[in-house]
């Protein structure tokens, strides 16, 4: 069966809002449900996402978190109390993957790319121990104003924070 990665949508989600356990065909779903076909190493796992090393690093340490339900981008993201415990999980564990790897480095960051700038349309926060390596990689990585980009996970947080309930 040939992987593929999910561009543009035009593989699971016909639209943005989609979500799913899994998608056929999803790469990054065949290692969040750890797949036969799969050879990716985990380095973290529980009921909610996976983490492992990025195949193609732009820095020191470059690792991944998914989770493991299909959720096409950061645009899918609403402001529940689900979405932002999921994307407060995801970086809990991103940083305590590279404090532990990479104590020592630079400037750790964590972030997601913007659609039409994702290379995979299954949600994944980037978790950068930099120095960036070779140094013009973090032009992925920088925001480009309303053009998208590269968003950081405060910002994504800030941004599907749930409002407080109001009781009478």
């Amino acid at each position: 069966m040939r992987k593929t990665f999910c561009f543009g949508g035009s593989c699971v989600a016909k639209r943005m809002s989609e979500r799913a356990p899994m998608a056929d065909g999803c790469v990054f779903c065949d290692i969040a449900r750890r797949a036969p076909t799969s050879t990716t190493a985990l380095l973290y796992s529980d009921d909610k996402v996976v983490a492992f090393r990025d195949i193609n690093p732009s820095a020191f340490r470059h690792y991944l978190v998914i989770p493991i339900d299909h959720i096409p981008t950061v645009n899918s993201l609403r402001k529940t109390k689900d979405d932002h415990q999921l994307v407060s999980h995801m970086v809990k564990v991103g940083k305590d993957l590279l404090n532990q790897d990479a104590p020592n480095s630079e400037e750790h960051r964590f972030g997601f790319h913007q659609p039409p700038f994702n290379s995979v349309d299954h949600l994944h926060l980037h978790c950068l121990a930099l120095p960036f390596m070779p140094s013009w990689r973090q032009v992925k990585y920088t925001p480009l104003g309303p053009l998208g980009g590269f968003i950081e996970a405060e910002k994504i947080l800030e941004r599907i924070k749930p409002e407080a309930e109001v009781y009478s």
